[in-house]
């Protein structure tokens, strides 16, 4: 029999797991791969834009998908590439005026619901639930690195 920090683990996973569906359906629903849909969510948060590096680092994408969705979504008009300053190898993503407008009624509205859905969670939850991923985020991300790491021994 599972101890009931065990069985709390497999519900709190089953939960992160449908948490990540929902948003594939809503990806799908607007006829975007997932990570089409990341890309287009973090360039709509930040008017700055980002790299590629940038979002494969910080959303955790694989960098193939990444560039895939980026080749997609230019081809699509959706986005640019420029050159960062002094930079021939590096570029920034920006969203062009036809990926502002497909970001807002996509990603934007996504943003609307999550406002909704997120109202019933006061700031204190919402701090304790992010400090609360963190460290589980990184206490596992050390404990898979120690197997992986033994395996690679063997």
């Amino acid at each position: 029999m599972k101890s009931n920090i065990e069985q709390k683990w497999v519900i709190l996973s089953k939960c992160i797991n449908e948490f990540e569906t929902e948003y594939h359906k809503l990806a799908n629903y607007y006829k975007l791969s997932d990570s089409s849909f990341w890309v287009l969510y973090e360039l709509y948060n930040n008017e700055d834009g980002c790299t590629q590096k940038e979002l494969y680092t910080d959303w955790c994408l694989n960098k193939q998908t990444v560039n895939s969705s980026v080749r997609y979504l230019t081809n699509e008009g959706y986005i640019m590439l420029e050159y960062l300053d002094n930079s021939k190898k590096f570029k920034k993503i920006k969203l062009t005026k036809k990926g502002k407008e497909i970001a807002k009624n996509t990603v934007g509205k996504v943003m609307e619901l999550e406002k909704k859905a997120f109202q019933e969670i006061d700031e204190n939850e919402m701090d304790i639930v992010i400090d609360f991923f963190k460290k589980q985020t990184t206490t596992l991300k050390n404990e898979a690195n120690k197997v992986i790491k033994k395996d690679e021994l063997i």
